[in-house]
């Protein structure tokens, strides 16, 4: 499949390449060797689903997605309105658009959707996950799309950005013309930096955290190595920057000991792929209510009302305590008594594997044989 960005940099991790000028070209080498960190997750699967959902193609989304899409379509057309004040304008929806720097193309960016007149652009970013952005006005992306809308939307002499998210509301910055005019020197100065062949690595948790390059980055590395020597011989730093900067050092060690068992783990999706001593450990069983409302009616025979209203927030275990401790049950008996009362109501399901270390000569078969057996148990209790 033709990558349509060419295989150059992207609005979306422009502030981390602004933090550490290396990355960039190390991501291409990561990818050439088949080594990238930070491959999709299901985060970033249910937010192009829901992406696409707002973009107008025509697909079916589940519940949380359904909710978190018409969100923010209602937030974004509201501040739309609000912006525009009954004036007519055209709109674009996902669409890249290109910089050039020496007669070439550089740079790209793929707005959620952009509504103009021919002197005012705003253009819009939906966030789907629960993580903070950064806001508006400090937001490199977003800076980033300002300048691509006024390079192709030559007429407009104003842009105004916005961050949509649900739990974070909306945040709004706006770019002049003597704003967009900065902007464009400081992103020509980043392209002119990663572009070069001695390109410098900064390591910093926020240039690090989702670098698709941090499995091979030396820089990266070397960062780790240190705060282990040191604490080998050291108590450690009570407060002040001695602290911060161990923090800082640990929480990129983190990152990246996070990603050396994902990419193993990745691995083992081929069955003929070993590793002594490791294997894929199927998640734990666990009870899931297909239907709160319904368990909630239920329950409220023998639970109050009031812990019953954010019963979707607990573990079923939790409730089987407080239900054991409503009837003077002990702990099977009150597992046996939630059992019946949700019969029919609730679904086993079984969380991912993960890469763990086993003892002997326990295979993957093994393991699969274990827990269906402890599948089994629960679901004849």
């Amino acid at each position: 499949m033709t990558d349509e960005r060419r295989g150059l940099p992207t609005a979306s991790p422009w502030r981390s390449y602004e933090l550490c000028a290396g990355k960039f070209q190390l991501e291409q080498e990561a990818a050439r060797i088949g080594q990238s960190a930070h491959v999709e997750s299901d985060d970033a699967a249910r937010g192009d689903r829901i992406h696409a959902w707002l973009a107008g193609q025509k697909l079916e989304l589940v519940e949380n997605e359904a909710t978190t899409a018409a969100n923010l379509k209602e937030r974004g057309d509201w501040q739309i309105e609000r912006i525009f004040e009954g004036q007519e304008y055209q709109q674009l929806r996902e669409k890249r658009l290109w910089l050039h720097l020496d007669g070439k193309p550089a740079l790209s960016g793929r707005f959620d959707v952009v509504s103009y007149t021919n002197e005012l652009a705003l253009v819009q970013d939906y966030k789907t996950s629960w993580s903070e952005p950064d806001p508006a006005e400090d937001n490199a992306q977003l800076k980033v799309l300002a300048v691509l809308i006024a390079l192709n939307l030559p007429t407009v002499k104003e842009v105004v950005v916005q961050l949509v998210s649900g739990p974070y509301g909306v945040t709004e910055a706006r770019y002049g013309i003597a704003e967009l005019s900065a902007a464009y020197e400081d992103i020509v100065k980043t392209l002119r930096a990663i572009n070069a062949p001695d390109a410098p690595f900064s390591p910093s948790p926020e240039a690090c955290r989702f670098c698709s390059a941090i499995n091979v980055c030396q820089a990266v590395k070397d960062q780790v190595v240190k705060p282990l020597s040191r604490l080998q011989m050291s108590a450690l730093p009570e407060g002040g920057e001695r602290a911060a900067k161990l923090l800082d050092e640990v929480e990129i060690m983190a990152s990246l000991l996070k990603e050396i068992k994902k990419f193993y783990a990745a691995k083992f999706e081929d069955p003929t792929y070993t590793i002594p001593g490791y294997a894929m450990v199927p998640g734990a069983t666990v009870r899931e209510v297909t239907d709160w409302d319904a368990a909630r009616g239920r329950l409220g025979e023998f639970l109050p009302i009031e812990q019953l209203n954010s019963a979707a927030d607990y573990r079923l275990g939790e409730l089987e305590k407080s239900l054991g401790k409503a009837l003077k049950l002990k702990a099977p008996q009150a597992k046996e008594k939630m059992n019946q009362i949700l019969n029919g109501l609730v679904e086993i399901k079984q969380n991912a594997s993960s890469l763990k270390r086993v003892k002997g000569e326990a295979t993957v078969k093994d393991l699969n044989t274990r827990n269906r057996m402890a599948l089994n148990a629960i679901e004849t209790e």
